[in-house]
């Protein structure tokens, strides 16, 4: 059975879990469907339920559409039936507030909607098996309140009651509040269309909701319906998600991505599935994002990795490609309208991988629309840090900057900048980063040589009259060698105090940027310095291609999930590497009892420890496993599994 290890967060006053959309399905049986990834909803669903089970929330939400049949079907009883008893069988029925969604008791007021309008019979059927569809109650200081957003503009009596009900819940509170509703008061803009779109609430119902989201600064509002993730910031420190589905993504969000869609046209793109564990810490509430597309439900205890504000990680990111990409969704079912939407994938994958560093060209800070981003990732704990190639555009974004943002000076052809424009632009107190850019780099496959971008570490003993306290100087670690490794013990004797890391995955292949990232870790760890990955997303359209961190559908590659759990386990962490290589293997002795361990090919886990006190994490997907318990200590260790960490208990 999965666990859930905690040991990398903070303590927490209160943990309760948000799961939206299982759209439980009836068996089908042999009966041609028009997707045949409805057949495995009902099993993504439990398999879901059952990880949210192995959490142990206080309580759990789940946010609409229980079942996949509509209200007045023929089955809809039955379906709802049987999800419930799903929810039964493992112990979660009591602990759960349920939320109406369209599948559950109708649709929002619109001629063009595709199910029926909610009607006063659904409406009583809700409520006679699962109690009052809006409800509230306390826990760890907090107010949760839970709307039925499917009533709002109908004029049922019952949407007159509700409103009622909740500005007086909302006048009587002292508590910071969080919201629960089915459907988004917006998809991507307060002021965007409603008839014909799928996704949102219409007004007057949307201002009237907002306004009292502001009003009472209510800091925190789940939806749902979209079965895609978005964040918004409704005022700094107050935030709007959007949470996923467990079970199938909506083909028309697909239009996000310049990738080719995922199957079933993207309504199979299990990369996206999974649901929410919140933790109130400290008056601050964490949400982590708990994926369920390839659980292994085995033995085995399953990493949690904290958020950048709180996980004091080295790791960082490069945004190669714009960080926010707007699209418009193309007129498609069920919308009748284009839908404008954002791409939040790639800063949302920023707060799940932990970053406590991005790196973002100066432009983006002259649209409005990048600049609210970086704002909420700053809210976040995420330092910008800002490039700007030659004095002269560096000069021109410093009104831009903020306090805590480093500037990045390129300095284009050169090592060195002009000694004025340093002092100019560190004046008061601006941390500065020095970064050459430098052309002629030769690098075979190519006709032409490259342009280099960052130091080499053969070069730092030449600079050292450059660094002072506010000074760091970015070293290129591929280009220094072919591991990262390679350079730690010059980086380690240069006279240059503070280096910031620059680390551009070798390529196409998985494998060889899984072991880059994971050495980049481990040489951030060990000179304490920050490591700065990229690309971020995938460069698939350029002279140089190359996988990054997440894929062309922002789904995460393997070098983001081994990234993302090796700079957790070492955030904080001494580290005094050393490195062993065996004919089948490459082992980097940590300190502290710690290695990690690339294979090469099929390894006896004896011939790595003496002693069954021994746990070994899958960086791959971050499941610790105990030797003797969860592994046998005569185990064969098989190169698919990725790095190793292995650590003493």
């Amino acid at each position: 059975m999965l666990r859930f290890d905690r040991t990398l967060l903070p303590p927490a006053q209160l943990e309760f879990a948000v799961i939206a959309d299982t759209h439980y399905m009836i068996d089908p049986g042999d009966a041609p469907l028009e997707f045949e990834s409805r057949r495995r909803q009902s099993q993504r669903a439990l398999v879901a339920w059952q990880m949210v089970a192995a959490l142990e929330p206080a309580f759990v939400v789940h946010l609409g559409d229980l079942v996949q049949e509509s209200p007045g079907s023929s089955d809809f009883e039955r379906s709802r039936r049987e999800a419930l008893a799903q929810i039964d069988a493992v112990g979660l029925r009591r602990h759960c507030h349920f939320v109406a969604g369209n599948h559950d008791v109708g649709d929002k007021p619109d001629p063009t909607m595709p199910t029926e309008d909610v009607t006063d019979a659904a409406l009583e059927k809700w409520h006679r098996l699962l109690g009052p569809s809006w409800s509230s109650w306390n826990a760890g200081g907090l107010h949760f309140v839970i709307l039925n957003s499917q009533i709002l503009n109908t004029g049922l009596e019952a949407e007159a009651e509700q409103r009622a009900w909740f500005e007086a819940d909302l006048a009587a509170q002292g508590n910071p509040v969080v919201l629960f509703l089915h459907l988004p008061p917006f998809l991507c803009d307060e002021d965007e269309a409603a008839l014909g779109h799928y996704d949102n609430i219409a007004e007057p119902a949307r201002g009237w909701l907002l306004d009292l989201i502001r009003s009472h600064e209510v800091p925190t509002v789940f939806a749902a319906h979209v079965h895609f993730r978005f964040l918004h910031a409704l005022g700094r420190g107050r935030r709007y998600w959007l949470a996923p589905s467990t079970s199938f993504t909506r083909p028309g969000f697909g239009h996000l991505f310049t990738a080719a869609a995922p199957p079933e046209q993207g309504r199979d793109d299990t990369g996206k599935i999974g649901f929410l564990l919140c933790r109130l810490v400290d008056g601050r509430l964490d949400v982590h994002l708990i994926r369920t597309d390839a659980v292994d439900d085995g033995s085995g205890t399953m990493q949690l990795t904290p958020p950048p504000v709180v996980g004091g990680s080295r790791l960082g990111v490069t945004a190669a490609h714009v960080l926010a990409p707007h699209v418009q969704v193309p007129v498609a079912y069920p919308s009748a309208i284009r839908q404008p939407v954002r791409n939040d994938y790639p800063l949302l994958a920023c707060l799940e991988l932990g970053v406590t560093r991005i790196r973002v060209p100066a432009v983006d800070l002259e649209d409005p629309a990048q600049a609210r981003r970086l704002d909420l990732l700053r809210e976040e704990g995420v330092l910008i840090q800002v490039t700007a190639l030659g004095e002269a555009a560096a000069r021109s974004c410093q009104p831009l900057l903020h306090t805590d943002d480093l500037l990045e000076l390129q300095l284009p052809g050169r090592l060195t900048p002009h000694a004025d424009a340093v002092q100019d632009l560190a004046s008061g107190g601006r941390r500065l980063v020095l970064c050459p850019v430098l052309p002629g780099q030769p690098v075979p496959g190519k006709q032409h040589p490259r342009t280099r971008i960052g130091y080499l570490s053969s070069e730092l003993d030449g600079l050292a009259a450059l660094a002072d306290p506010s000074m760091r100087l970015a070293v290129n670690l591929r280009l220094d060698g072919d591991a990262p490794w390679s350079s730690v013990q010059a980086l380690q004797r240069s006279p240059v105090e503070e280096v910031v890391l620059l680390l551009e995955l070798p390529g196409l292949d998985d494998r060889r940027n899984v072991v880059a990232a994971a050495f980049g870790v481990v040489a951030a760890a060990a000179l304490d310095a920050v490591l700065i990955l990229e690309p971020l997303v995938d460069l698939d359209r350029t002279m140089d291609v190359g996988h990054g961190l997440l894929d062309g559908l922002c789904n995460p590659r393997p070098a983001f999930h081994v990234a993302r759990h090796l700079a957790a386990c070492l955030a904080g962490q001494p580290c005094t590497p050393t490195a062993e290589t065996r004919a089948t293997a490459r082992i980097i002795t940590l300190g502290s009892g710690r290695r990690l361990l690339v294979a090469g090919a099929p390894i006896p886990l004896c011939d790595l420890t003496e002693s069954v006190g021994v746990r070994i994490c899958r960086l791959l997907d971050g499941v610790w496993l105990q030797v003797g318990t969860d592994i046998d200590a005569d185990a064969i260790i098989d190169p698919a599994w990725g790095p190793l960490l292995l650590t003493p208990v």
